[in-house]
C-alpha cells in the first residue's frame, strides 16, 4: 500500500510542480511583456493613420450667437505622443455637416481638416445658415514639427511645435464655412 501512495504522492507532486512551473513562466511573461495582462501600454500613435475622436452637437440655426468659449486648438505633449484637442463653432449652409479628418502632409506636418459635405438633412431647419458645435481629439506622433487647422481647405492656424509644454491657439469664432 505504501507503494500506491507513493505513486499517487509523485503524480500529485508532478502536477503541483507542473502548476507552478507555469504560473511562474506566466509571471514572467507578463513582467516582459507590459500591457499583455490588458493593462495601458505606452505606444506611439501610427504616423500615417493617427487616431482621431470627433463629437457634434447640431446643425441649429444661426442667429449670430455663439460659444464664447469655443474657437481654439490645444497641444501638449503626453507620453510617446503629442494630444491635440480642437472646439469650434462651425457656421455652414443648411443641408450640410461638418466632418473631420487629420492627414499626414509632406515630411512631418499633418492637417487637421474639418470640411462640410452636403447630406440629406433628419430633420428640415427654416434658415440658410447653420451653427454646429464641433470639437476633435488626435494623437500626433512626437516627431511631428507642425500642424496646420483648414475648412474647406482654407488654412485658420499653423502651429509648430517647439517643446513639449501646451500651447493654445485661437481658431476664429465662428469659423465661416459657407459658400
Amino acid at each position: 500500500m505504501s507503494s500506491t501512495l507513493d505513486a499517487d504522492s509523485s503524480r500529485l507532486l508532478s502536477i503541483a510542480m507542473a502548476f507552478l512551473a507555469g504560473v511562474l513562466a506566466g509571471a514572467v511573461l507578463l513582467t516582459a511583456v507590459p500591457g499583455l495582462a490588458g493593462g495601458p501600454v505606452e505606444t506611439a500613435p501610427d504616423p500615417d493613420n493617427p487616431p482621431t475622436s470627433t463629437y457634434s452637437g447640431g446643425p441649429s440655426c444661426f442667429d449670430g450667437e455663439v460659444n464664447p468659449n469655443a474657437g481654439w486648438v490645444h497641444e501638449v505633449a503626453a507620453g510617446t505622443s503629442y494630444a491635440v484637442t480642437l472646439n469650434a463653432t462651425v457656421v455652414h449652409d443648411a443641408g450640410t455637416e461638418v466632418r473631420a479628418s487629420v492627414e499626414r502632409r509632406s515630411g512631418n506636418e499633418y492637417e487637421l481638416a474639418l470640411r462640410t459635405v452636403a447630406v440629406t438633412p433628419e430633420r428640415s431647419l427654416d434658415c440658410e445658415r447653420v451653427r454646429t458645435t464641433f470639437g476633435m481629439g488626435t494623437s500626433l506622433p512626437t516627431s511631428h514639427e507642425r500642424f496646420v487647422v483648414t475648412v474647406d481647405g482654407r488654412e485658420l492656424v499653423r502651429a509648430r511645435r517647439t517643446d513639449t509644454t501646451a500651447d493654445l491657439y485661437r481658431l476664429p469664432n465662428p469659423v465661416n464655412a459657407t459658400g
